[in-house]
């Protein structure tokens, strides 16, 4: 059991960190793909790049485990007998080597977990006690124009009365429009996730992708209330929103999602050239799903002689 459970903690671990390196390498290369995609399809592909080196890693090691999955996806091959088998290690040193780090790996992104949950609904409470409700938001007591959308699984909108008042019936319907989109799309807990998959890698490395990530939330979030309102008419309140925030700048609360947080100008041009940005069909989605599967299961049997020939540097195979 002991060689079981070692084996597949490192194995995952491995694959995971291998993984995670391979993408941060090709990100450069295909990060003009997910920019030329509408933000709605671009942002969740991009979040599923960064999401699979965990999922692939995670799906792959169990795949190894699993004795009706070997038969079926490994090619036959002997080692001393030519039964089923899956890649163990037999040093005790080792297993425990690779439990302790698995764990610690867990134990690690748990922590950040709960955390995040933690700091979450201190501000929610906090935020909820300073605010009244009004209509579909929260409205805050305070004449420092804000408006975030807050929380994990059931995010809130909070504008503050100075944002309220200081624009126009328009602009406050294209603003609600926008962060209903972040509330139904679970932006924040997007976000957590990419940060938490992300974890193995240098900040340096994970940085630019969680800040592509962040602007093609928010440019999804743009698309979406300019399907009702126009994106001329979305880029002009979004220009508003910015000069009346550097006026007045205010810290945002950690975890917070807002109208106009950053990269403005960004966002306006690719409003006004919204035309030039791909829209994928739903069969094109689906057939990307599927090729996916297909990929990840031709990847077991290369997988499964790969962890062999690392074992066997390390340890004799069993």
């Amino acid at each position: 059991m002991i060689n079981s459970i070692g084996s597949f903690a490192a194995i995952w671990l491995t694959l995971w960190l291998l993984l995670s390196i391979v993408f941060a390498l090709l990100y450069p290369l295909t990060r003009r793909l997910f920019n030329a995609l509408h933000p709605r399809f671009g942002s969740t592909l991009l979040l599923y790049y960064w999401v699979a080196p965990f999922l692939v890693s995670l799906v792959s090691a169990a795949f190894l485990f699993m004795p009706s999955a070997e038969i079926l996806l490994v090619d036959s091959h002997c080692h001393q007998d030519c039964q089923s088998h899956v890649p163990l290690i037999d040093s005790v040193v080792l297993s425990w080597f690779g439990i302790v780090m698995g764990s610690l790996v867990l134990l690690s992104l748990s922590v950040r977990l709960l955390l995040n949950i933690r700091r979450s609904r201190q501000l929610r409470s906090q935020f909820n006690f300073l605010s009244q409700p009004r209509g579909d938001f929260q409205a805050i007591n305070s004449p420092t124009p804000l408006v975030f959308t807050l929380g994990w699984w059931n995010p809130c909108i909070y504008m503050s009365e100075g944002m309220y008042e200081a624009c126009s019936g328009t602009d406050l319907s294209v603003i609600m429009a926008h962060e209903r989109a972040h509330q139904e799309r679970r932006d924040n807990l997007r976000m957590l996730l990419a940060r938490l998959c992300s974890a193995l890698l240098p900040r340096r490395w994970s940085g630019r992708m969680l800040e592509d990530l962040q602007l093609m939330t928010e440019q999804a979030c743009d698309f979406r209330a300019a399907e009702k309102f126009g994106h001329v008419t979305v880029a002009e309140t979004l220009l508003k929103v910015k000069r009346l925030l550097q006026s007045q700048p205010s810290p945002l609360p950690y975890g917070a999602l807002a109208f106009a947080e950053r990269e403005v100008e960004i966002r306006i041009m690719a409003l006004l050239k919204q035309e030039q940005r791909v829209f994928l069909q739903s069969w094109q989605m689906v057939l990307l799903g599927i090729t996916t599967l297909t990929l990840l299961l031709l990847m077991v049997s290369p997988l499964h002689h790969a962890s062999e020939w690392v074992i066997a540097l390390l340890a004799p195979v069993h």
